[in-house]
């Protein structure tokens, strides 16, 4: 092996083991998060939250309000009074009441309201903290920045996993066991998927 060749070959190395330690440190934490929560959403029966919990409210809204509909001061009565939380998904006009929807990670608030005399319903439900964090893995209705983040999650995990592979690779002694390694993971994954899945 020529010297230019050894040396862009242990540069390459140390760069892959840099790259490869700071990425995995970096992803470390939502790496856990999205092993976790993986794991939860595979077994749902274990943790309760398959089934929504309900629960509902009453209360009023100045008429006001729902004349020629205050969009924003509807929607900030029913955050501050009663207990409406996420993002607006749906806000519908009737001739006689105003229903509005908002979603959020393991939540979902549906509110009716009567134009007439401004009284609201409100149903609210809700998969409890569990279900936020499944829901969160999923990256249901959890807007744009968190869909970023799993985004910027998945690149790093690719990196670290591509690095790593690279360093296992140039290791001579390690190179065998890596690539039987690789080849069983890759055998069992397909022999399960030809075989076992519906």
């Amino acid at each position: 092996m020529s010297m230019t060749a050894h040396h862009f070959r242990l540069l390459f190395k140390k760069w892959a083991r840099l790259v490869h330690i700071y990425l995995s440190m970096l992803g470390l934490l939502a790496l856990v998060f999205f092993s976790i929560t993986g794991i939860m959403l595979n077994h749902e029966e274990w943790f309760g939250f398959a089934e929504p919990r309900m629960a509902k409210k009453e209360g009023t809204v100045p008429v006001a309000l729902l004349t020629a509909p205050d969009k924003l001061g509807i929607v900030e009565k029913l955050r501050k009074d009663l207990g409406a939380t996420g993002a607006l998904d749906s806000f519908e006009v009737r001739d006689d009441e105003l229903a509005l929807v908002f979603k959020s990670p393991g939540r979902r608030t549906e509110a009716t309201i009567t134009r007439a005399d401004g009284h609201a319903e409100v149903s609210i439900e809700t998969h409890g903290f569990a279900g936020r964090f499944v829901e969160l893995h999923r990256g249901t209705e959890a807007g744009p920045a968190w869909r970023l983040v799993i985004d910027v999650t998945a690149i790093l995990l690719l990196l670290s996993s591509f690095t790593g592979l690279v360093l296992w690779l140039l290791v001579p002694k390690w190179r065998p066991l890596g690539i039987v390694a690789l080849v069983v993971c890759a055998g069992v994954c397909a022999v399960v998927y030809l075989f076992f899945v519906p």
